[in-house]
């Protein structure tokens, strides 16, 4: 009960503060500006009415999650609706349109009146919560109202809060849990040690997503037209650390084009790009093939193309990883076959630190051993070739989790 009634405390206190950042933060101003139509949204939508599953996300990464889930999800319920939230402004102002689900909106924040509140009104059959997305509030209530809860494509940690002596309280949560579909065996150890056994090794959804895109490969003409058919080395989800890295290459020139898709495409981020590159480039939105096409290096300055543009790449650096916070999505430029390269800091990532045992992506410490990968990768297609393998294996192997998802639930259904 104390944990309950703190955890309830700290969110009515930290949410008053999040509306004073919104002035100072574009991400919070739409954090809160999102959240004050959602009640009039769903009511707009009829989520009342019919029969509903919700999709819950963090952001961006756990959506392309939940995708093939949800596409998955159709075919086997095609009575049922899908109401899909995002935590985050960088997945749902991007997702917002996405076209198989029949609701789209942001979580409403985890207070007991909110989560109450979206309970009482929605029609919910089920809920899915993809990866580390536990709400106090939204799971007792699911619970209570006995609507199944499902976490899927989730990854267990012992350092995690729910297997420490004090977090007990914050642990109770997970026995509202139907089925635990986890990616890897030590996550279903975690959850067995507590007394949790309806667990199935699943894998990561993410799998079938990147198969997918390369199995339905778009020629995207603006590439087409800055590469004429020469080769590139992408580097996408950069930050201005993943630049330290690069230097040499965006000063002088090399035998291959470069393609740079940051993380982050606002006006300060690009031009912080920008002024790191002496070498002729231009950007993707005022790409002009006559004026641009013999550029050594586009900048993408636009959201959403990255993992298509990764089919174009001879080899690719996925960034992130030269901070702590997160490396970014490796499984994307792996699916196409190619080497990838990060950065030191990749231990969360359990797929980045296989591949990386298995030699398909190569983890640099400092600018000296980037440029030695690099000139490797363009000089030995050997080397090239025998990464590739390895990380276009590694999705072939993994794919397939969404339809066994699927068809637990299925069975749970008819049960």
């Amino acid at each position: 009960m104390l944990f309950r009634a703190t955890y309830n405390l700290i969110l009515n206190l930290s949410y008053p503060l999040l509306k004073f950042l919104r002035f100072f933060s574009n991400k919070i101003r739409l954090f809160v500006a999102g959240r004050k139509e959602v009640f009039t949204h769903l009511e707009s939508q009829g989520v009342n009415k019919g029969n509903w599953v919700w999709f819950h996300v963090a952001s961006l990464g756990e959506f392309e999650q939940a995708r093939p889930l949800i596409l998955e999800y159709r075919q086997a319920f095609p009575k049922h609706k899908i109401l899909l939230t995002f935590f985050s402004p960088s997945g749902y102002e991007i997702q917002k349109k996405f076209n198989s689900a029949d609701c789209i909106c942001y979580l409403p924040w985890d207070s007991h009146r909110n989560a109450n509140r979206f309970l009482d009104f929605c029609n919910l059959n089920r809920a899915i919560f993809v990866k580390y997305e536990f709400w106090l509030n939204y799971f007792n209530g699911l619970s209570k109202r006995r609507i199944p809860i499902y976490s899927v494509s989730s990854i267990f940690r012992p350092n995690q809060l729910f297997f420490k002596s004090y977090g007990k309280e914050y642990r109770s949560i997970l026995y509202d849990v139907k089925h635990f579909f986890v990616q890897n065996d030590e996550s279903k150890k975690l959850l067995n040690s507590i007394g949790i056994d309806k667990v199935s090794i699943s894998g990561d959804t993410r799998m079938d997503r990147v198969y997918d895109l390369t199995q339905n490969h778009e020629e995207i003409e603006v590439i087409e037209k800055f590469l004429k058919n020469q080769e590139c080395f992408v580097a996408g989800s950069t930050w201005p650390e993943d630049y330290e890295l690069m230097d040499h290459f965006l000063k002088n020139p090399i035998p291959i084009k470069i393609i740079i898709a940051p993380h982050e495409v606002s006006k300060q981020s690009i031009e912080t790009l920008e002024k790191r590159i002496y070498l002729p480039y231009t950007k993707w939105s005022n790409f002009s093939e006559e004026r641009d096409a013999d550029k050594a290096i586009m900048i993408v300055d636009t959201i959403g193309q990255l993992a298509k543009i990764y089919h174009y790449a001879k080899f690719a650096y996925v960034g992130g990883g030269m901070k702590k916070s997160g490396l970014h999505n490796t499984l994307e430029p792996a699916a196409y076959g190619i080497p990838v390269v990060i950065g030191k800091y990749f231990s969360r990532f359990q797929e980045a630190v296989l591949l990386q045992q298995k030699g398909g992506i190569s983890s640099v410490q400092s600018t000296n051993g980037f440029e030695k990968i690099i000139d490797a990768l363009m000089n030995d297609q050997k080397l090239v070739e025998q990464m590739g393998k390895i990380n276009k294996n590694y999705v072939e192997m993994g794919k397939g989790a969404s339809q066994n998802i699927i068809k637990t639930i299925l069975k749970h259904s008819i049960e």
